[in-house]
């Protein structure tokens, strides 16, 4: 490997390296202060649709103790190459052709979000090739709510209703019970959803391609061994801290850690929070007993952190209807109701559709719902909040109820 040693950030928009594998074309830039320099180097991994150039203020802080990579797989960032035949396992063996290729001693990977899920099974199936493990935005997609939020998603694009899965991509990505918290501007909020509306038809198919690819995992059989951080929004509904935290327990060598005021785009959110914790972790340093914006969680509750991540209301009217355009109308008590999701009492027949149903009650606007869980008279659902101004309203509702405090603990 030669690395360039003229680091600015206007780089990261230019042209990157692509390295030729088999049929596959990996898209790459790397910087260190020596052209030939043999440190293990810290490998960036972004989400599906990051560019390299929103790293631009990390590879500026890394660059002062480690040489940097920053990768792109197929289908991945602003690598356009389609790659429907290979499945998570195959894109995380990329990763360790890459190193090989290039001769590359062992890496230090920061994967965030779809990201994460290639480092932690990069380290898992290549231990040797890695040497330190950094995750953020960490999950297996095995909870239920999430899978049947990204199934829907991908139906809402075979449907071509571009601006519906927008609006619940957004949703996903910014919780907005807590903007007030994380700082997540309008403007901000405003051009991602934008950029969401107007995905292009490729863009579309890669987006498929990695949901799919998240939705075919089965999980994890084995867990890194390798000296692990996990970082996780404490305000992340997508990937939620009891996530962050249980796949740190079942690793050799982990920590996790809560950062306070962030939800899932913690390290761009609470950039200096993060960096107080993975500047001297990917030093070999010990991390702070203390730092920050953080919260670092002792070993003995990762296992036990608080599942539900939003206070439910018992509404003051919980006379409902679920009404569907073929399924017919409904009547139903609403038990419990929050910004994410409610639950429905009544005498409800078996077999319902799951989707495109819309919740009815006095006190709110109608809002889309998907059925998660039919149990004889209860019923349980997730809100895809694909229409803007209900979802406003239902945020007015519920969002002064707060979270119990061990979801925060």
């Amino acid at each position: 490997m030669r690395y360039r040693t003229d680091y600015q950030p206007s780089l990261l928009t230019e042209p990157p390296m692509v390295l030729r594998l088999g049929a596959w074309n990996l898209h790459y830039l790397a910087f260190s202060r020596a052209a030939d320099d043999r440190r293990p180097p810290v490998l960036l991994l972004g989400g599906a649709f990051q560019c390299f150039r929103s790293f631009a203020s990390e590879v500026a802080e890394l660059l002062a103790d480690h040489p940097v990579i920053l990768l792109d797989l197929p289908s991945q960032g602003g690598n356009l190459q389609l790659a429907p035949e290979l499945d998570l396992n195959g894109l995380a063996d990329l990763i360790a052709a890459f190193a090989e290729a290039l001769e590359l001693p062992p890496l230090q990977p920061i994967g965030l979000s779809y990201g994460s899920a290639l480092a932690a099974l990069f380290a898992v199936r290549h231990p040797q090739r890695c040497a330190r493990l950094l995750l953020a935005g960490i999950t297996a997609f095995g909870r239920p709510g999430a899978r049947r939020l990204l199934e829907e998603s991908l139906a809402l694009l075979d449907e071509d209703r571009l601006g519906e899965f927008a609006q619940g991509a957004l949703t996903g990505l910014i919780n907005p019970l807590h903007v007030n918290e994380t700082g997540v501007s309008p403007v901000f909020r405003k051009a991602l959803l934008r950029q969401l509306q107007r995905l292009g038809v490729e863009e579309i198919e890669r987006y498929r391609q990695n949901s799919q690819r998240l939705l075919g995992f089965s999980g994890f059989a084995r867990h890194p061994e390798c000296p692990t951080l996990v970082l996780a929004g404490e305000h992340d509904h997508f990937t939620q801290p009891w996530e962050h935290a249980q796949f740190a327990a079942a690793c050799a060598q982990a920590d996790c850690a809560l950062i306070h005021g962030a939800d899932h785009l913690a390290q761009f959110e609470r950039r200096s929070a993060c960096a107080a914790l993975y500047t001297p972790f990917l030093r070999g340093a010990e991390l702070p007993p203390s730092s920050p914006g953080s919260t670092r969680l002792a070993h003995s509750q990762l296992g036990h952190l608080e599942r539900r991540q939003e206070a439910r209301l018992a509404p003051r009217n919980r006379r409902a209807q679920l009404r569907h355009a073929t399924a017919g109308e409904w009547s139903a008590e609403l038990a419990e109701l929050g910004f994410f999701g409610c639950l429905l009492r009544g005498e409800l027949p078996a077999g319902l559709p799951r989707r495109d149903w819309w919740l009815l009650s006095d006190e709110l606007p109608a809002q889309p719902l998907l059925l998660l869980r039919q149990d004889h008279d209860e019923l349980a659902g997730v809100f895809p909040h694909t229409d803007a101004q209900a979802s406003a309203a239902l945020a007015a509702q519920v969002g002064e109820a707060r979270l119990p405090e061990a979801a925060c603990a």
